[in-house]
């Protein structure tokens, strides 16, 4: 008679080995130690999956929002430029979450029209930071008959 896992003949003692293998509550007090240690690492390894989901979703929050105020500023500088006051003063004002500049200033060029550089400033009022861009065009009346 051949006695196993595999056979259908019934062996001495296999039933109790079978239980002992299948048995859901530890023979030992050693085996309770290991349970609630398998227990503490599958928690400290949740937990440590969470703080770092958790990072990486404010870093993400942050680098979306610095995003969104490189393209408001963007919009600010190109409207500043192309629709802003046309005068060789110096302008400034605020708008949607910045304070913007505009100044105009000849560039001493010898050329049958004045051409003058505009340059606009906007600062972020949240975070601080400073976009400008700038351009070239003809001068107001004003600086061209001065």
């Amino acid at each position: 008679m051949v006695c196993g896992w595999a056979s259908n003949s019934i062996c001495p003692g296999a039933a109790a080995v079978r239980l002992r293998a299948f048995s859901v509550h530890p023979t030992s007090s050693g085996e309770n130690g290991y349970a609630s240690i398998d227990a503490l690492v599958a928690l400290m390894i949740l937990s440590l999956a969470v703080i770092l989901s958790m990072t990486a979703l404010q870093q993400a929050r942050q680098a979306a929002n610095a995003a969104l105020e490189v393209r408001e500023a963007g919009i600010l500088l190109s409207r500043l430029l192309e629709s802003g006051p046309r005068s060789m003063e110096p302008a400034s004002g605020q708008a949607q979450g910045f304070a913007w500049a505009l100044n105009t200033t000849p560039t001493g060029s010898e050329r049958p029209i004045e051409v003058c550089r505009r340059q606009a400033l906007v600062t972020s009022a949240a975070s601080g930071r400073s976009y400008a861009a700038a351009t070239q065009e003809t001068c107001p009346p004003a600086a061209a008959a001065g």
